[in-house]
């Protein structure tokens, strides 16, 4: 999740920083300016009111933009209660489907916006433990506008009174101006206390500090302030800011956050965070995080001692070095190859494949992000990934892969993840997105057709379905609301009836089978670390034995396959670089029992309740709230210059055509990003003359792109010698011009291509 400040849209990206609003612009003639979208602006949205919100979304969308509302509404109570008063003005949530990604960004300017990727998280680790997907995004980055909205100081009021919300952080926005592990770890911490689960309760951020401790690179507080590639990279915000807040508030009071903040928010003098501190918490932050981090090292001393309880420490063999995300590793029928996922920051996403015996390495094909995948029974792939589907959205579908790399596509717009080949390679089991919640369904691998094995629910979502290789049955990690991630099984003949194979709060994550079919595998993090475990299956009935211990590692293991022979046990492995992959022996009839799940998964049961849904009535959408201008801010025009010439024996000297000019600029964009425009004015302050241009562009129609533009300016055209006097005449011209054009655009994952009829 990512919080936005300007006109700049990047997922997965940081988009900072800004230069501070009060100094002036330069403004010439105007040049291409858009909004780009984060969502399809042609969709057919609507809204309804709450207290604090104005909730917009798809039509089809309706059910999940009610329950988005009462969600909304419990956090703004809970974060008031809890934080700080949170603004008075009308708070805009968008809710989108538009992409096969889980994601949520706020943004402060030019109002208070934000906007939710309803896609469930349930296909990873980092998000996975949570009681309610909406409740713990919409919590998050509401916790960013209450903290970002802020503004103590006299200078950012009034600069409020007088400029509006322009672009900017210090003094108008001076949490803006703060690092992002500040900004991120606040909104993580209130998302985690606020709910009960989220990315604080559960063990995905741990697992990250805890790697750093044992391998030797945990970062000092001007390391986790900067930007670096270096693992684990954009999340090194999340991890180090949420669980640092974590050890301040438990030692000094929740109630030390508000304080915090108001001391950024009130400095006269920016940027002076150890001097917050003090005012906070009563120490410099400097000074606490160093006592922080040497409690964790502290902590972690006797790490091996205490995972003893759990058995000997795990000691993989690594089969890859640098991998970064080298996740769903799985060895082909022959036993031969190793394939799996890598995304090392430096080239481009690919599967990997690795020659087991040969040991030698090579790109298989380099893929759509992170791609899934399941063996065929002759040896290819059957793959997932996202592409585009139009401007705006972006889908996952499945491709055959061969032992050459070329993929063959099989789907289309189909919006399917996580497929898995039938022993007999005729049919497959895959996720199907959409609508904010997903189903199973069943894909003909001769045609493409699709058809329902697990009807979409809301509030329960399904990753990872792995049919058994006798053909008979599916394990599936399924998510229930109250944080309930399982591993269950059904019947291909009654998909209708599960097994519980877990029912804890744990997060149980990608099961797979052994090739006999008797043993399911999966990761879970029942102990506090993510591990892998297995558990033995009855084959007439499907009933599952209590699980197995696999490994008992110090940092983190997932995504489990077990080898053609049943003789290696292959996993994800995370260091401090990232995950690599790596074996062990697969012998769980030599395993101890898994230990419970431990006391962190309890949770209250008066937290554990179904929010219910707002009954506002439903309005057309309407852009002009969000469209009306929130601010302006003051330009600077260079003057107008004839520069002085001396060649070839003839010497003309500069001369001041049009003195400075001054005046104003503004812009703004809605909320669903059909609309978007410019405009600026300023006067010379000699010449009685002044410039002055504006630029719209629609986007209703999703492509093409309508824009129109219109435009004075001055400019000096040069010096000349005229008449027998030889008089010096220095031309100043006038340009106005107006344009209307049309923007047609063809995006995919590799290529954005547009073409502009003026």
């Amino acid at each position: 999740m990512r919080w936005w400040e300007g006109t700049r849209v990047a997922p997965y990206l940081r988009v900072f920083k800004l230069s501070p609003v009060l100094l002036s612009g330069v403004v010439g003639p105007l040049t291409g300016f858009t909004e780009l979208s984060a969502q399809a602006p042609n969709e057919d949205w609507r809204s309804l009111q709450t207290e604090h919100f104005t909730v917009t979304f798809p039509v089809e969308l309706e059910e999940i933009g009610r329950r988005a509302a009462s969600s909304a509404e419990v956090a703004f109570a809970g974060l008031e209660e809890a934080f700080l008063d949170a603004p008075r003005e009308t708070i805009n949530l968008l809710l989108t489907d538009h992409a096969d990604v889980s994601n949520g960004f706020a943004r402060v300017t030019p109002s208070n916006r934000i906007t939710v990727f309803v896609k469930p998280p349930v296909d990873g680790y980092s998000l996975a433990y949570l009681d309610d997907w909406l409740e713990l995004v919409i919590t998050h980055e509401l916790a960013h506008i209450v903290h970002l909205d802020y503004a103590g100081n006299p200078l950012g009021r009034f600069g409020r009174w007088l400029l509006g919300r322009p672009p900017g952080d210090w003094p108008v926005f001076p949490g803006l101006s703060t690092p992002g592990w500040l900004i991120e770890g606040l909104a993580t911490w209130y998302e985690s206390r606020l709910t009960n689960a989220g990315r604080v309760n559960g063990t995905f951020l741990e697992m990250q500090l805890r790697t750093a401790v044992v391998e030797g690179r945990l970062e000092s507080i001007d390391q986790a302030s900067g930007e670096s590639p270096q693992w684990p990279g954009g999340n090194r915000a999340y991890a180090y800011g949420s669980l640092f807040f974590s050890y301040l508030l438990e030692r000094y009071g929740e109630n030390s956050m508000a304080t915090f903040v108001e001391a950024i928010g009130g400095q006269w003098i920016p940027f002076r965070l150890n001097a917050a501190g003090r005012s906070a918490f009563g120490v410099s932050l400097s000074d606490a995080w160093h006592e922080w981090t040497e409690q964790l090292k502290e902590r972690y001393k006797n790490l091996d001692l205490d995972l003893a309880s759990n058995g000997p420490i795990t000691e993989p063999e690594r089969l890859t070095l640098g991998a970064r995300w080298g996740l769903y590793p799985s060895v082909s029928p022959d036993g031969e190859s190793l394939v799996y996922t890598r995304s090392n920051g430096r080239s481009d996403s690919q599967l990997r494949v690795q020659q087991l015996f040969a040991g030698s390495s090579a790109n298989l094909s380099r893929t759509n992000g992170l791609a899934t995948y399941s063996w065929m029974p002759d040896g290819r792939l059957l793959m997932s990934q996202l592409d585009f589907a139009d401007p705006y959205r972006l889908y996952g579908d499945l491709y055959f892969m061969d032992r050459r790399g070329e993929a063959v596509r099989l789907t289309s717009q189909a919006r399917l993840s996580q497929p898995s080949a039938s022993p007999d390679g005729d049919w497959a089991v895959a996720v199907q997105e959409g609508g904010g919640t997903n189903g199973l369904v069943k894909v003909d691998l001769q045609t493409g057709s699709v058809s329902e094995l697990i009807v979409p629910r809301p509030q329960v979502y399904w990753a990872f379905p792995r049919i058994s290789p006798n053909g008979r049955w599916v394990a599936v990690s399924r998510w229930e609301s109250g944080a309930f991630y399982d591993v269950v099984l059904f019947s291909l003949d009654d998909p209708s009836t599960i097994q519980h194979v877990t029912r804890d709060r744990a997060v149980d994550l990608a099961p797979s089978w052994s090739p006999d079919s008797r043993w399911i595998v999966w990761s879970s993090d029942r102990t506090g670390i993510m591990n892998i475990v297995a558990a033995e299956v009855d084959l007439g009935t499907g009933r599952a034995a209590s699980p197995v211990l696999l490994t008992n590692v110090r940092t983190g293991a997932i995504f489990p396959s077990v080898g053609p022979k049943s003789e290696w046990l292959y996993f994800s492995g995370h260091h401090i670089d990232g995950w690599d992959v790596e074996r062990i022996p697969f012998e769980p009839a030599l395993a101890d029992d898994a230990p419970p799940q431990a006391a962190r998964f309890m949770a209250p049961p008066e937290l554990l309740v179904e929010r219910g849904q707002t009954a506002a009535p439903l309005e057309n959408y309407s852009s002009l709230p969000t469209l009306l201008p929130t601010y302006w801010e003051p330009v600077y025009r260079e003057p107008v210059v004839v520069p002085a010439i001396d060649s070839h024996g003839v010497s003309m000297r500069s001369r001041e055509l049009l003195a400075f000019g001054v005046g104003a600029q503004t812009s703004a964009f809605d909320l669903v990003g059909r609309h978007a425009y410019r405009a600026f004015a300023n006067a010379f302050t000699s010449g009685g003359q002044w410039e002055a241009g504006g630029m719209y562009s629609y986007r209703g129609l999703g492509n093409p792109i309508l824009s129109v533009r219109g435009e004075q300016t001055w400019s000096a055209a040069g010096q000349l010698l005229a008449g027998p006097s030889q008089d010096t005449l220095f031309i100043l011209e006038r340009e106005r011009n107006a344009t209307a054009s049309l923007t047609f655009l063809s995006n995919r994952w590799r290529r954005n291509l547009a073409v502009t009829v003026t």
